[in-house]
């Protein structure tokens, strides 16, 4: 081979494999990996321009300033282990300001978030809007701490024929206000208009509590054209109201659904506006059994069923210590719900209090 074949030759596979490197960074990838907010950002940018679909979170704490918008569809945000400790996303504090406010706005349909922290917001944590339609919303082994309202808000209007918000999953979560109690009376942990065939399910919520003025919202809230949710299998801790389907005697808050499998204690007597630990409101069809309820509380009442359009429930197989109780004309089929013993009631209050993921 001559020296002008062996330069040609070389020049050519250098060229080549400039345009392989070239090639390979403009096609779309799948996944991206971020180390930092403003990758973090930037990353979000991609995942709704349809560059990528999942982001990967490297360890370490994310700093956000401004509101992370999800727009695009069947996209994945999630740490880089299944410890949720190791990814921290945190916003400006929990107190009012129009600083972050929101940190997951969620417009698009099937989102899912796993595998990390989400903590202190001036609103919510998370905000999913059945007003644009956003369905499939998947929250999975996330951690949710300290937001100055509803740590998830699920949005949407009044009205029979604006979209809702299908089929949501939120599993294997942690909601709490770390100091014990909550910073003002509107708070909750997931408070949800317009849902639809939502799943909640192995979720821990504690001190969702209000420190005055007004009870908190519920830890877990349903309502305002709601319909056919599952709660089932969560441990509610020191919370003013555990869960709740409907709202007043308002037509179409809820119908349907089922509150089954839940453990709810209610121990700190410091809490000043402690209520019942489930609540029907306006929630007709509705079935909720084998829960076991024990309230150390002021409150006499452990499950109460409100106004005349709750009607067709069935109340089955729960243990309680406190009463179950009707108000307002609500009807309902009770069956074979039990008060537990003192002893009982203590046992069950110590195994979740201290050993909240046993079980």
């Amino acid at each position: 081979m001559t020296p002008v074949d062996s330069f040609k030759k070389t020049l050519l596979l250098s060229l080549f494999f400039v345009a392989s490197i070239c090639s390979a960074f403009s096609k779309p990838h799948d996944s991206i990996s971020v180390k930092n907010v403003d990758e973090l950002q930037k990353a979000v940018s991609y995942l709704n321009q349809g560059r990528i679909k999942n982001i990967v979170l490297k360890p370490g704490t994310y700093q956000v300033f401004r509101r992370l918008k999800i727009n695009s569809n069947n996209v994945t945000i999630s740490g880089a282990s299944d410890d949720a400790t190791d990814v921290v996303i945190s916003g400006n504090g929990m107190e009012a300001s129009k600083s972050v406010g929101i940190i997951f706005d969620i417009s698009g349909s099937h989102v899912t978030i796993r595998n990390l922290t989400i903590q202190e917001t001036s609103n919510h944590l998370i905000q999913v809007r059945a007003e644009k339609n956003a369905d499939n919303f998947h929250l999975s082994n996330v951690r949710l701490l300290n937001s100055y309202e509803q740590m998830v808000k699920v949005s949407g209007g009044p009205g029979t024929e604006l979209p809702t918000s299908d089929y949501g999953i939120i599993e294997n979560c942690i909601f709490e206000y770390t100091s014990g109690i909550g910073p003002q009376f509107y708070i909750g942990g997931i408070d949800a208009h317009r849902a639809h065939h939502w799943l909640v399910k192995n979720n821990t919520f504690k001190n969702i509590a209000s420190p005055s003025k007004h009870v908190a919202e519920h830890a877990i809230h349903f309502w305002n054209y709601s319909k056919d949710n599952r709660v089932v299998e969560n441990r509610i801790i020191n919370s003013d109201r555990a869960i709740g389907f409907g709202m007043n005697d308002r037509p179409h808050q809820n119908t349907g659904g089922v509150i089954a499998g839940n453990i709810i204690v209610h121990s700190n007597t410091s809490h000043p506006f402690s209520d019942a630990g489930i609540v029907l409101e306006s929630s007709p069809g509705t079935i909720v059994k084998d829960n076991q309820i024990f309230m150390d509380t002021h409150y006499p009442n452990a499950i109460e069923y409100r106004y005349e359009s709750t009607s067709g429930v069935v109340i089955q197989n729960n243990e309680t210590n406190r009463r179950i109780v009707a108000r307002d004309g609500a009807t309902a089929v009770l069956v074979n719900n039990n008060q537990a013993d003192w002893f009982k009631g203590v046992l069950l209050n110590l195994r979740y209090l201290f050993f909240p993921a046993y079980g």
